[in-house]
Protein backbone atom coordinates (compact mmCIF):
# COMPACT_ATOMS: atom_id res chain seq x y z
CA UNK A 1 0.00 0.00 0.00
CA UNK A 2 3.02 2.07 1.22
CA UNK A 3 4.61 1.24 -1.88
CA UNK A 4 1.76 2.21 -4.20
CA UNK A 5 0.71 5.68 -2.84
CA UNK A 6 4.56 7.23 -3.14
CA UNK A 7 4.33 5.79 -7.04
CA UNK A 8 0.79 7.93 -7.45
CA UNK A 9 2.14 10.87 -5.71
CA UNK A 10 5.71 11.22 -7.31
CA UNK A 11 3.67 10.99 -10.60
CA UNK A 12 1.02 13.74 -9.48
CA UNK A 13 4.13 16.01 -8.32
CA UNK A 14 6.33 15.42 -11.46
CA UNK A 15 3.09 16.52 -13.76
CA UNK A 16 2.03 19.66 -11.75
CA UNK A 17 2.97 23.08 -12.85
CA UNK A 18 4.06 25.30 -9.84
CA UNK A 19 4.71 28.88 -9.94
CA UNK A 20 8.57 29.89 -9.36
CA UNK A 21 8.22 30.85 -5.67
CA UNK A 22 7.04 27.69 -4.41
CA UNK A 23 8.24 26.01 -1.66
CA UNK A 24 8.01 22.50 -2.07
CA UNK A 25 8.62 20.93 1.32
CA UNK A 26 8.56 21.82 4.65
CA UNK A 27 11.72 24.08 6.60
CA UNK A 28 13.93 23.33 9.91
CA UNK A 29 14.97 26.20 11.69
CA UNK A 30 18.18 26.21 13.69
CA UNK A 31 19.10 28.42 16.18
CA UNK A 32 23.57 28.23 14.92
CA UNK A 33 25.04 28.55 18.77
CA UNK A 34 22.74 25.89 19.70
CA UNK A 35 22.46 23.48 16.84
CA UNK A 36 26.25 21.85 15.92
CA UNK A 37 30.06 23.01 16.92
CA UNK A 38 32.48 21.47 14.50
CA UNK A 39 35.91 23.23 16.11
CA UNK A 40 35.62 22.25 20.06
CA UNK A 41 34.55 25.32 21.39
CA UNK A 42 31.34 24.31 22.05
CA UNK A 43 29.49 27.10 19.84
CA UNK A 44 27.37 25.70 16.81
CA UNK A 45 28.42 27.17 13.83
CA UNK A 46 28.30 26.76 9.71
CA UNK A 47 31.05 24.05 10.05
CA UNK A 48 28.80 22.09 12.39
CA UNK A 49 25.65 22.60 9.89
CA UNK A 50 27.35 21.79 7.12
CA UNK A 51 28.19 18.15 9.08
CA UNK A 52 25.06 17.96 9.65
CA UNK A 53 23.27 17.82 6.14
CA UNK A 54 22.84 14.22 5.90
CA UNK A 55 20.50 14.48 9.04
CA UNK A 56 18.70 17.30 7.67
CA UNK A 57 18.09 15.27 4.23
CA UNK A 58 16.79 12.02 6.28
CA UNK A 59 14.04 14.59 7.51
CA UNK A 60 13.08 15.63 3.56
CA UNK A 61 12.99 19.12 4.28
CA UNK A 62 13.72 21.53 1.24
CA UNK A 63 14.55 24.79 3.34
CA UNK A 64 17.47 25.53 6.40
CA UNK A 65 16.10 28.98 7.96
CA UNK A 66 19.26 30.39 10.28
CA UNK A 67 18.52 32.99 12.86
CA UNK A 68 20.65 36.14 12.46
CA UNK A 69 24.36 34.92 11.73
CA UNK A 70 25.55 38.67 11.62
CA UNK A 71 28.01 40.63 14.53
CA UNK A 72 25.99 41.42 17.63
CA UNK A 73 26.35 41.81 21.11
CA UNK A 74 23.55 39.97 22.07
CA UNK A 75 23.28 36.17 22.31
CA UNK A 76 20.07 35.99 19.72
CA UNK A 77 21.46 38.10 17.34
CA UNK A 78 18.70 40.20 16.59
CA UNK A 79 20.71 43.53 16.82
CA UNK A 80 22.76 43.67 14.28
CA UNK A 81 26.25 45.63 13.96
CA UNK A 82 27.27 44.32 10.46
CA UNK A 83 25.19 43.15 8.02
CA UNK A 84 27.20 41.63 5.53
CA UNK A 85 29.68 40.02 8.20
CA UNK A 86 29.52 36.58 9.89
CA UNK A 87 29.62 36.65 13.53
CA UNK A 88 32.97 35.09 14.16
CA UNK A 89 32.28 32.12 16.42
CA UNK A 90 30.23 31.08 13.84
CA UNK A 91 32.39 31.23 11.05
CA UNK A 92 33.66 33.18 7.88
CA UNK A 93 32.42 34.50 5.17
CA UNK A 94 33.79 31.65 3.01
CA UNK A 95 32.85 29.01 5.38
CA UNK A 96 28.99 30.14 4.30
CA UNK A 97 29.70 29.76 0.78
CA UNK A 98 30.89 26.40 1.64
CA UNK A 99 27.67 25.74 3.43
CA UNK A 100 25.69 26.92 0.66
CA UNK A 101 27.16 24.96 -1.93
CA UNK A 102 26.81 21.56 0.45
CA UNK A 103 23.02 22.68 0.80
CA UNK A 104 22.79 23.59 -3.12
CA UNK A 105 24.16 19.89 -3.93
CA UNK A 106 21.42 18.31 -1.37
CA UNK A 107 18.45 20.10 -2.54
CA UNK A 108 18.04 22.91 0.59
CA UNK A 109 17.37 26.48 -0.19
CA UNK A 110 19.15 28.80 2.74
CA UNK A 111 16.36 30.92 4.31
CA UNK A 112 18.53 34.04 6.03
CA UNK A 113 16.44 35.82 8.77
CA UNK A 114 16.69 39.51 7.99
CA UNK A 115 16.11 42.05 10.19
CA UNK A 116 15.12 45.36 8.77
CA UNK A 117 13.16 47.82 10.95
CA UNK A 118 15.77 48.15 13.59
CA UNK A 119 20.16 47.94 13.99
CA UNK A 120 21.77 47.50 17.32
CA UNK A 121 22.56 50.47 19.39
CA UNK A 122 26.58 49.68 18.34
CA UNK A 123 25.79 49.71 15.10
CA UNK A 124 28.38 52.39 13.04
CA UNK A 125 25.28 54.16 11.62
CA UNK A 126 23.47 54.78 14.79
CA UNK A 127 27.14 54.89 17.20
CA UNK A 128 28.02 58.19 14.58
CA UNK A 129 24.61 59.38 14.31
CA UNK A 130 24.63 59.88 18.34
CA UNK A 131 28.21 61.10 18.35
CA UNK A 132 26.69 63.84 16.13
CA UNK A 133 23.97 65.25 18.47
CA UNK A 134 26.39 65.72 21.07
CA UNK A 135 27.85 68.89 19.44
CA UNK A 136 25.57 71.72 19.31
CA UNK A 137 24.31 72.46 16.07
CA UNK A 138 22.52 75.83 16.50
CA UNK A 139 23.84 79.74 17.87
CA UNK A 140 20.51 80.75 18.30
CA UNK A 141 19.22 79.77 21.83
CA UNK A 142 15.59 79.51 20.51
CA UNK A 143 16.45 76.97 18.84
CA UNK A 144 14.44 74.23 19.96
CA UNK A 145 14.23 71.45 17.29
CA UNK A 146 18.47 71.89 16.09
CA UNK A 147 17.91 70.71 12.49
CA UNK A 148 21.49 71.21 11.32
CA UNK A 149 22.90 68.30 12.77
CA UNK A 150 20.77 66.61 10.53
CA UNK A 151 23.08 68.22 7.56
CA UNK A 152 26.47 67.40 9.38
CA UNK A 153 25.43 64.09 9.79
CA UNK A 154 22.88 62.05 7.00
CA UNK A 155 23.17 58.94 9.49
CA UNK A 156 20.82 60.83 11.79
CA UNK A 157 18.08 60.69 9.24
CA UNK A 158 18.60 56.95 9.30
CA UNK A 159 16.90 56.50 13.26
CA UNK A 160 13.83 58.30 14.46
CA UNK A 161 15.25 61.11 16.96
CA UNK A 162 13.66 63.45 18.39
CA UNK A 163 14.25 66.96 20.79
CA UNK A 164 12.67 67.81 23.64
CA UNK A 165 10.61 64.20 24.64
CA UNK A 166 10.83 60.89 22.86
CA UNK A 167 10.86 56.83 24.35
CA UNK A 168 14.81 56.24 24.87
CA UNK A 169 17.63 59.26 26.00
CA UNK A 170 20.64 59.50 23.85
CA UNK A 171 23.37 59.28 26.08
CA UNK A 172 25.54 62.40 26.28
CA UNK A 173 23.38 64.22 24.36
CA UNK A 174 20.87 66.20 26.85
CA UNK A 175 17.76 66.67 25.28
CA UNK A 176 17.95 64.10 22.54
CA UNK A 177 15.52 60.92 22.45
CA UNK A 178 14.77 58.36 19.92
CA UNK A 179 12.74 55.53 19.04
CA UNK A 180 13.43 51.79 20.16
CA UNK A 181 10.00 49.63 20.50
CA UNK A 182 12.07 46.44 21.46
CA UNK A 183 14.49 48.22 23.98
CA UNK A 184 17.42 50.89 23.97
CA UNK A 185 19.67 48.48 22.28
CA UNK A 186 17.34 47.86 19.04
CA UNK A 187 17.08 51.60 17.37
CA UNK A 188 14.00 51.54 15.14
CA UNK A 189 14.91 52.51 11.85
CA UNK A 190 13.67 55.57 9.68
CA UNK A 191 12.19 53.37 7.26
CA UNK A 192 11.16 56.28 5.14
CA UNK A 193 14.03 57.34 4.74
CA UNK A 194 15.68 56.49 0.97
CA UNK A 195 19.08 55.56 1.66
CA UNK A 196 18.17 53.77 4.32
CA UNK A 197 15.86 51.69 2.13
CA UNK A 198 19.00 51.36 -0.40
CA UNK A 199 20.79 50.20 2.15
CA UNK A 200 18.85 47.37 3.21
CA UNK A 201 18.08 46.29 -0.20
CA UNK A 202 21.75 46.42 -0.77
CA UNK A 203 22.15 44.21 2.25
CA UNK A 204 19.46 41.64 0.79
CA UNK A 205 21.25 41.66 -2.44
CA UNK A 206 24.80 40.89 -1.13
CA UNK A 207 23.42 37.79 0.72
CA UNK A 208 21.22 36.95 -2.23
CA UNK A 209 24.62 37.26 -4.46
CA UNK A 210 26.14 34.54 -1.84
CA UNK A 211 23.68 32.31 -2.74
CA UNK A 212 20.62 32.56 -0.16
CA UNK A 213 17.69 31.35 -1.61
CA UNK A 214 14.97 32.94 0.61
CA UNK A 215 14.40 35.23 3.79
CA UNK A 216 12.68 35.29 6.84
CA UNK A 217 11.57 38.65 7.95
CA UNK A 218 11.24 39.84 11.19
CA UNK A 219 8.68 41.53 12.93
CA UNK A 220 6.72 43.33 9.64
CA UNK A 221 3.87 44.30 11.97
CA UNK A 222 6.53 46.59 13.81
CA UNK A 223 7.71 47.97 10.61
CA UNK A 224 5.65 50.96 11.54
CA UNK A 225 3.71 49.46 14.54
CA UNK A 226 0.59 49.54 14.63
CA UNK A 227 -0.12 51.95 10.98
CA UNK A 228 -0.87 48.75 8.59
CA UNK A 229 -0.96 50.82 5.41
CA UNK A 230 2.48 51.81 5.94
CA UNK A 231 3.25 48.44 7.32
CA UNK A 232 1.85 46.89 3.74
CA UNK A 233 3.74 49.71 1.51
CA UNK A 234 6.69 48.88 3.06
CA UNK A 235 6.86 44.98 2.93
CA UNK A 236 5.50 45.52 -0.87
CA UNK A 237 8.58 47.66 -1.46
CA UNK A 238 10.94 45.02 0.37
CA UNK A 239 9.44 42.26 -1.63
CA UNK A 240 9.46 43.79 -4.90
CA UNK A 241 13.04 44.77 -4.82
CA UNK A 242 13.72 41.04 -3.75
CA UNK A 243 12.03 39.64 -6.42
CA UNK A 244 13.16 41.98 -8.87
CA UNK A 245 16.46 40.92 -8.28
CA UNK A 246 15.80 37.29 -7.49
CA UNK A 247 11.66 36.48 -8.51
CA UNK A 248 12.77 32.66 -7.03
CA UNK A 249 13.88 33.87 -3.87
CA UNK A 250 11.17 32.71 -1.24
CA UNK A 251 10.10 35.28 1.74
CA UNK A 252 8.23 34.40 4.58
CA UNK A 253 7.14 37.29 7.08
CA UNK A 254 6.60 37.04 10.79
CA UNK A 255 3.34 38.87 11.75
CA UNK A 256 2.15 37.68 14.97
CA UNK A 257 -1.36 39.64 14.84
CA UNK A 258 -5.15 38.96 13.80
CA UNK A 259 -6.00 37.25 10.57
CA UNK A 260 -7.56 41.13 8.96
CA UNK A 261 -3.69 42.63 9.46
CA UNK A 262 -2.10 38.98 8.05
CA UNK A 263 -4.34 39.10 5.46
CA UNK A 264 -3.58 43.01 4.50
CA UNK A 265 0.02 42.10 4.26
CA UNK A 266 -0.46 39.54 1.95
CA UNK A 267 -1.31 41.92 -0.48
CA UNK A 268 2.23 42.91 -0.19
CA UNK A 269 2.95 39.88 -2.17
CA UNK A 270 4.88 37.96 0.35
CA UNK A 271 5.34 34.52 -0.21
CA UNK A 272 4.26 33.66 3.30
CA UNK A 273 3.30 34.68 6.60
CA UNK A 274 3.73 32.65 9.83
CA UNK A 275 -0.03 30.94 10.81
CA UNK A 276 0.01 32.14 14.84
CA UNK A 277 -3.44 30.90 14.78
CA UNK A 278 -2.32 27.09 14.95
CA UNK A 279 1.01 27.53 16.92
CA UNK A 280 1.30 27.30 21.07
CA UNK A 281 -1.02 26.02 24.25
CA UNK A 282 -3.71 28.00 22.81
CA UNK A 283 -3.71 27.34 19.18
CA UNK A 284 -5.55 25.52 17.51
CA UNK A 285 -3.61 22.10 17.50
CA UNK A 286 -3.28 22.08 20.76
CA UNK A 287 -6.99 22.93 21.76
CA UNK A 288 -8.46 20.63 19.61
CA UNK A 289 -6.12 17.85 20.99
CA UNK A 290 -7.61 18.72 24.35
CA UNK A 291 -11.12 18.79 23.60
CA UNK A 292 -10.53 15.89 21.32
CA UNK A 293 -13.18 16.73 18.59
CA UNK A 294 -12.07 16.02 15.01
CA UNK A 295 -15.46 17.46 13.39
CA UNK A 296 -15.23 20.92 14.89
CA UNK A 297 -11.32 21.00 14.82
CA UNK A 298 -11.53 19.97 10.51
CA UNK A 299 -14.85 23.04 10.21
CA UNK A 300 -13.09 25.63 12.07
CA UNK A 301 -9.99 25.09 9.99
CA UNK A 302 -11.62 25.14 6.49
CA UNK A 303 -13.10 28.61 7.65
CA UNK A 304 -9.58 29.62 9.33
CA UNK A 305 -8.13 28.61 5.67
CA UNK A 306 -11.51 30.71 3.63
CA UNK A 307 -9.43 33.96 3.56
CA UNK A 308 -6.04 32.42 2.32
CA UNK A 309 -8.77 31.37 -0.67
CA UNK A 310 -10.10 34.39 -1.20
CA UNK A 311 -6.77 36.37 -2.40
CA UNK A 312 -5.80 37.34 -5.73
CA UNK A 313 -2.88 35.18 -6.09
CA UNK A 314 -2.04 31.99 -4.58
CA UNK A 315 0.10 31.90 -1.10
CA UNK A 316 1.76 29.58 0.96
CA UNK A 317 0.63 29.21 4.28
CA UNK A 318 3.16 29.08 6.92
CA UNK A 319 2.31 26.78 9.82
CA UNK A 320 4.67 25.80 12.82
CA UNK A 321 4.05 23.99 16.16
CA UNK A 322 6.94 26.55 17.82
CA UNK A 323 9.51 28.84 17.41
CA UNK A 324 12.46 30.16 18.89
CA UNK A 325 9.80 32.08 20.81
CA UNK A 326 7.46 30.56 21.90
CA UNK A 327 7.51 27.38 24.45
CA UNK A 328 8.39 23.70 22.77
CA UNK A 329 5.34 21.79 21.99
CA UNK A 330 6.58 18.87 23.85
CA UNK A 331 6.24 21.01 26.98
CA UNK A 332 2.69 22.19 26.07
CA UNK A 333 1.65 18.47 25.23
CA UNK A 334 3.27 17.54 28.69
CA UNK A 335 6.05 15.28 26.93
CA UNK A 336 3.26 12.70 26.04
CA UNK A 337 4.60 10.77 23.02
CA UNK A 338 1.15 10.24 21.61
CA UNK A 339 -0.16 13.37 21.29
CA UNK A 340 3.34 15.11 20.04
CA UNK A 341 2.96 12.45 16.99
CA UNK A 342 -0.55 13.87 16.81
CA UNK A 343 0.74 17.36 16.58
CA UNK A 344 2.94 16.81 13.93
CA UNK A 345 0.63 14.76 12.20
CA UNK A 346 -2.71 17.43 12.13
CA UNK A 347 -0.14 19.82 10.93
CA UNK A 348 2.06 18.15 8.51
CA UNK A 349 -1.02 17.14 6.84
CA UNK A 350 -2.22 20.93 6.43
CA UNK A 351 -1.61 22.56 2.81
CA UNK A 352 1.49 25.66 3.03
CA UNK A 353 5.14 25.11 4.26
CA UNK A 354 5.92 23.74 7.47
CA UNK A 355 8.11 24.59 9.99
CA UNK A 356 9.72 22.74 12.00
CA UNK A 357 12.14 24.04 15.08
CA UNK A 358 15.18 22.28 15.45
CA UNK A 359 14.55 19.53 18.25
CA UNK A 360 10.99 19.53 18.23
CA UNK A 361 11.20 16.27 16.00
CA UNK A 362 12.76 14.74 18.95
CA UNK A 363 10.62 15.97 21.54
CA UNK A 364 13.04 18.51 23.10
CA UNK A 365 12.17 20.90 25.75
CA UNK A 366 12.11 24.48 26.88
CA UNK A 367 10.12 26.69 28.24
CA UNK A 368 9.81 30.66 30.04
CA UNK A 369 12.32 32.54 28.92
CA UNK A 370 13.97 32.87 25.79
CA UNK A 371 17.24 31.50 26.66
CA UNK A 372 15.35 28.38 28.05
CA UNK A 373 13.56 28.26 24.28
CA UNK A 374 16.67 27.69 22.33
CA UNK A 375 18.95 25.03 24.25
CA UNK A 376 21.18 22.58 22.78
CA UNK A 377 20.20 19.84 20.14
CA UNK A 378 20.21 16.75 21.82
CA UNK A 379 22.30 14.32 19.76
CA UNK A 380 22.94 11.39 22.03
CA UNK A 381 21.60 10.52 25.44
CA UNK A 382 25.59 10.80 26.91
CA UNK A 383 25.46 14.64 25.39
CA UNK A 384 28.87 14.16 23.58
CA UNK A 385 29.62 17.11 21.71
CA UNK A 386 26.48 19.33 23.33
CA UNK A 387 26.25 22.71 22.53
CA UNK A 388 26.88 25.25 25.48
CA UNK A 389 23.33 26.50 26.61
CA UNK A 390 22.62 30.10 26.45
CA UNK A 391 24.12 32.01 29.65
CA UNK A 392 20.85 33.26 30.84
CA UNK A 393 19.27 29.58 30.44
CA UNK A 394 17.69 28.39 33.87
CA UNK A 395 16.29 25.51 32.30
CA UNK A 396 17.84 21.82 31.93
CA UNK A 397 16.65 19.83 28.73
CA UNK A 398 14.47 16.87 30.49
CA UNK A 399 14.42 14.95 27.22
CA UNK A 400 16.97 11.99 27.77
CA UNK A 401 16.75 10.00 24.30
CA UNK A 402 18.54 12.01 21.66
CA UNK A 403 18.84 11.56 17.96
CA UNK A 404 21.23 8.53 17.72
CA UNK A 405 19.27 6.80 20.43
CA UNK A 406 15.85 7.69 18.37
CA UNK A 407 17.06 6.68 14.79
CA UNK A 408 17.20 2.89 16.45
CA UNK A 409 13.69 3.24 17.65
CA UNK A 410 10.98 2.55 14.65
CA UNK A 411 8.58 3.80 17.13
CA UNK A 412 10.28 7.14 17.91
CA UNK A 413 9.03 10.47 17.30
CA UNK A 414 11.58 11.62 15.23
CA UNK A 415 10.97 8.63 13.01
CA UNK A 416 7.58 9.18 12.89
CA UNK A 417 8.03 12.79 11.76
CA UNK A 418 10.50 11.08 8.94
CA UNK A 419 7.77 8.93 7.70
CA UNK A 420 4.99 11.92 7.80
CA UNK A 421 7.23 14.28 5.61
CA UNK A 422 8.12 11.38 3.18
CA UNK A 423 4.65 11.15 2.35
CA UNK A 424 4.20 14.92 2.73
CA UNK A 425 7.14 15.54 0.18
CA UNK A 426 5.52 13.36 -2.46
CA UNK A 427 1.88 14.85 -2.50
CA UNK A 428 1.87 18.27 -4.49
CA UNK A 429 -1.53 18.88 -3.35
CA UNK A 430 0.05 19.73 0.26
CA UNK A 431 2.18 22.54 -1.45
CA UNK A 432 -0.86 24.83 -2.63
CA UNK A 433 -3.64 23.17 -2.28
CA UNK A 434 -6.82 24.84 -0.39
CA UNK A 435 -8.89 22.90 2.05
CA UNK A 436 -12.19 21.82 2.86
CA UNK A 437 -14.01 19.82 5.67
CA UNK A 438 -15.37 16.45 5.03
CA UNK A 439 -18.43 15.43 6.54
CA UNK A 440 -17.68 12.12 8.77
CA UNK A 441 -20.14 10.32 10.76
CA UNK A 442 -17.88 10.01 14.27
CA UNK A 443 -17.00 13.68 15.78
CA UNK A 444 -13.59 12.25 17.21
CA UNK A 445 -12.45 12.11 12.99
CA UNK A 446 -10.76 14.97 12.10
CA UNK A 447 -11.24 14.49 8.06
CA UNK A 448 -10.58 17.08 5.63
CA UNK A 449 -9.58 17.47 2.18
CA UNK A 450 -6.39 18.75 0.63
CA UNK A 451 -6.76 19.92 -3.12
CA UNK A 452 -5.50 21.89 -5.78
CA UNK A 453 -6.42 22.20 -10.10
CA UNK A 454 -4.72 18.65 -10.69
CA UNK A 455 -5.79 16.31 -7.00
CA UNK A 456 -7.18 15.61 -4.18
CA UNK A 457 -6.26 14.35 -1.29
CA UNK A 458 -8.31 13.39 1.78
CA UNK A 459 -6.50 13.18 5.47
CA UNK A 460 -8.21 11.78 8.62
CA UNK A 461 -7.36 12.11 12.31
CA UNK A 462 -8.85 9.87 15.21
CA UNK A 463 -8.46 12.42 18.05
CA UNK A 464 -9.87 9.57 20.94
CA UNK A 465 -8.51 7.04 22.70
CA UNK A 466 -11.22 4.66 21.21
CA UNK A 467 -10.64 2.82 17.94
CA UNK A 468 -13.78 4.30 15.03
CA UNK A 469 -15.11 2.06 12.16
CA UNK A 470 -16.24 4.61 10.07
CA UNK A 471 -17.85 4.34 6.76
CA UNK A 472 -16.46 5.53 4.06
CA UNK A 473 -18.05 8.40 2.20
CA UNK A 474 -15.29 9.60 0.42
CA UNK A 475 -13.66 8.42 -2.68
CA UNK A 476 -9.92 7.14 -3.52
CA UNK A 477 -7.98 4.37 -2.06
CA UNK A 478 -5.84 4.37 0.92
CA UNK A 479 -2.50 5.42 0.92
CA UNK A 480 -0.58 5.96 3.84
CA UNK A 481 -1.58 5.16 7.55
CA UNK A 482 0.30 6.17 10.21
CA UNK A 483 0.29 4.09 13.64
CA UNK A 484 0.74 6.66 16.40
CA UNK A 485 1.47 3.49 18.86
CA UNK A 486 -2.32 1.95 18.88
CA UNK A 487 -1.96 0.45 15.13
CA UNK A 488 -2.55 1.62 11.72
CA UNK A 489 -5.83 2.23 9.76
CA UNK A 490 -7.10 -0.04 7.46
CA UNK A 491 -9.83 -0.98 4.83
CA UNK A 492 -12.42 -3.70 5.12
CA UNK A 493 -15.33 -3.47 2.37
CA UNK A 494 -16.81 -0.25 2.76
CA UNK A 495 -15.31 1.08 6.04
CA UNK A 496 -12.46 2.55 7.33
CA UNK A 497 -10.76 0.93 10.81
CA UNK A 498 -9.00 3.58 12.80
CA UNK A 499 -7.02 2.33 15.82
CA UNK A 500 -7.08 5.25 19.00
CA UNK A 501 -5.08 8.05 17.75
CA UNK A 502 -4.41 7.27 14.12
CA UNK A 503 -3.78 8.32 10.98
CA UNK A 504 -3.87 7.97 7.48
CA UNK A 505 -4.51 9.81 3.35
CA UNK A 506 -6.51 9.18 0.74
CA UNK A 507 -5.66 9.88 -2.65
Amino acid sequence: MRILGRIICLLLVMSFPFSSFAMEGAVYEVFVPSFMDSNGDSIGDLGGIKEKIPYLQSLYIKGLWLTPIHPSPSYHGYDVTDYKAIRKEYGSIEDFKKLISELDSAGIALILDVVVNHSSSEHPWFVSACESLVIEPCGSESCTSKPLCREHNPYVEYYNFTYGSGQHSVEGADGWYYLGVFGPHMPDFNLDNENVRHELMDIAKFWMDLGVKGFRLDAVIHYYEQNSAKNEEFLSWLVSGIKEHNQNTYIVGEAWSDTTTIMRLYNSGINSLFDFAIHGSSGIIAEFLRSGDGKALSTHLEKHYSSLQALDEPVQNAVFLGNHDTGRIAGILRRDIQKLKQAAALYLTLPGVPFIYYGEEIGMTGSGKDENKRLPMLWNAKGDGLCLAPSDADQKQKLKQGVLEQEGDEASLLNFYRELLSARTECSAFYHGNIEAVDVKSNSIAAWNVYDDENRLTVLHNLSAEPIEEPICWSGELLFSFDLGEGAPEVVGDTLLMPAFSSCIFN
